[in-house]
């Protein structure tokens, strides 16, 4: 067998001199050539890979995203209207959007697509209806004016795909706010958060059941319009409630009473994580209780509290305020868990600016400028968790440190300020005047402090061997004095989650209106609510960096005219080489 094999690669291989011999040969090459093709598409049939070479991996879809790709066994349609004759930022995120199509269609062949251009009417009527549709699914297009021959003209533009699966549609924004809210930069965030928009996308639309968080209120927490931005984020993967506790001992839990014996009780969480955003009231005793054992059974909580009274808005009647405790009860559970929020204010070198005036123009209108507040800490997130890494600095106001105390859980900082620290106790003096004076750095050394900190495992109840042994013992009650494993997050600042106004219109959480930049606090607030519960693998999708490398226009127009030569005759010369080298090389080859 193996002579005969031999004896076969000799007589493909061999130099010939003769013509039948040659022309065999070739033949057999050509034969076996077609083979190897045939075996590596039925390799590739059964065995799919895919080699990305970009250095951000950008055609690389993420092991989440795959995963999910391959559940999906009924087919998932998606349209998209960003199509035609746009301004070229819109046709690049058009591309960006086919070809992140083409990586999900290549893992499951259940994704379909495709591309629809809103103004390809030549009836204006069939055209304005078409919009009408689109108008009614809750689309709000971008009016751009373009010039074509000498005109201008107008037309909408419908950045949107339609996600449709199993009669049911969502309606998916493609344009994100993740850099800021105008110019290149949104382009460049929509773009990023394109495998994450499509991801979580077609996870809720295939999802029958979203899990359940929930607002606590109640207790003077922020209302509802501060938190419009958090909450609308939370609700692209969540069902988002709101709950008032008022000492009912089900608020926050299903109580189920066995029909046979009385005293047994099953208890369940009605919801997978709370939030608790600045209380400014005293918590009651019984809501305490019912929260706590909410924790016990597993529940999670995201605490976004402030130690001390003190706003902006304080100092705007008066230049000079004082900051005063805010005595709310939630710390002396908090500090059986393991955390202590401490009754203090940070203040950092590392700062955000505010506005203040400074005088007068001609036409009366103020004139500002901008001064560093030591109290606006510019938290720049470390990589020591999945929480803060890679996401933009988180701007905190009024701010406290966060100290760890004897339990059980384990503990890691989230956030921490930068080592120019500087801690004032309370009560403080807050000053607008403090601004135009000089900080000396020699006071900031208070080295790096936590300002959110996560706390995982199992705790011990915080009214453990504090109720009477009746309470106790009670079946009704059903008291648990030790947690499942759980987790929980606790941020020294209420406002972290507080979206600002402008006119009365919503501005993007973590937008400052007056510096115009974008911070990361939605970005670390919603990966708090991810990683609580249990969905960290959405994390890295949100936190993808891709490179968008643009052209040197000036170089182009320098060295256009040397390229378009390179590109024409450099072919043509190469081929010509190639046969001429080739001619040569037989001639002296057949000569012999």
């Amino acid at each position: 067998m193996k002579k005969r094999i031999s004896k076969f690669f000799k007589a493909v291989f061999k130099p010939t001199s003769v013509k039948a011999d040659v022309k065999r040969s070739h033949i057999v090459q050509l034969a076996l050539g077609l083979v190897v093709i045939i075996f590596v598409n039925v390799i590739g049939y059964y065995f799919f890979a895919r080699i990305d070479l970009t250095e951000e991996k950008r055609y690389s879809l993420s092991a989440s995203t795959k995963k999910l790709l391959k559940g999906i066994d009924e087919v998932v349609f998606i349209r998209c209207y960003l199509d035609g004759d746009m301004p070229a930022q819109y046709k690049t995120l058009r591309n960006e959007t086919r070809e992140m199509l083409d990586q999900f269609r290549a893992y499951n062949s259940n994704i379909e697509y495709e591309f629809v251009d809103p103004n390809n009417f030549e009836n204006p009527k069939e055209r304005d209806e078409f919009y009408r549709r689109l108008f009614e699914k809750g689309f709000s297009p971008i009016n751009i004016t373009t010039t074509k021959s000498n005109t201008q003209v107008q037309q909408y533009i419908f950045p949107y795909l339609e996600i449709t699966h199993k009669g049911r549609n969502f309606i998916v924004p493609l344009i994100s706010s993740k850099k800021g809210i105008a110019g290149d930069g949104i382009i460049a965030g929509s773009i990023e958060n394109l495998e994450y928009n499509l991801y979580s996308s077609i996870r809720s639309i295939t999802n029958d059941q979203k899990d359940k968080i929930v607002f606590l209120y109640g207790h003077g927490e922020l209302p509802a319009e501060y938190l419009y931005d958090f909450i609308a984020s939370l609700s692209e993967c969540y069902d988002v409630d709101s709950v008032s506790i008022n000492e009912k001992l089900n608020a926050l839990t299903d109580r189920v009473y066995d029909t046979i014996d009385v005293n047994k009780v099953n208890i369940s969480n009605k919801y997978k994580c709370m939030i608790v955003a600045k209380p400014t009231s005293i918590f009651s005793y019984k809501d305490l209780y019912i929260i706590d054992q909410y924790i016990m059974h597993g529940g999670r909580v995201l605490w976004l509290l402030d130690a001390l009274n003190v706003s902006m808005d304080s100092l705007q009647s008066q230049p000079t305020t004082f900051a005063t405790s805010n005595f709310t009860g939630v710390d002396d559970i908090l500090f059986r868990y393991g955390a202590k929020v401490n009754t203090n204010l940070v203040m950092d070198l590392q700062c955000a600016k505010v506005p203040i005036v400074t005088g007068q123009y001609q036409d009366n209108m103020p004139q500002m400028s901008f001064y560093p507040w030591n109290f606006f800490p510019e938290i720049h997130p470390n990589s020591n968790h999945i929480v803060s890494d890679k996401i933009s600095p988180v701007k905190l106001e009024f701010a406290s440190t966060i100290d760890t105390t004897a339990s059980s859980a384990t503990k890691t900082p989230l956030l921490t300020t930068s080592s120019g620290t500087r801690i004032m106790n309370a009560p403080v003096n807050v000053s607008l005047n403090m601004l135009k004076q000089k900080q000396d750095p020699k006071l900031f050394n208070a080295g790096e402090k936590t300002v959110a900190l996560l706390l995982e495992g199992e705790f011990s109840s915080a009214f453990k061997n504090r109720l009477t042994a009746t309470m106790e013992e009670n079946s009704q009650i059903a008291f648990k004095d030790f947690s499942d494993s759980t987790a929980m997050i606790v941020v020294s600042d209420g406002d972290i989650a507080r979206n600002d106004f402008i006119n009365g219109q919503i501005l993007p959480l973590g937008y400052d209106k007056f510096t115009k930049q974008m911070y990361g606090n939605k970005e670390f607030l919603v990966n708090c609510v991810n990683y609580l519960c249990g969905d960290e693998d959405l994390i890295p999708l949100r936190s993808r960096e891709l490179i968008m490398r643009k052209l040197d226009t000036a170089k182009i127009e320098r060295e256009k005219t040397l390229w378009q030569v390179v590109n024409v005759a450099l072919p043509i010369v190469v081929v010509l080489l190639a046969g001429v080298i080739l001619s040569i090389v037989r001639r002296k080859r057949y000569k012999k």
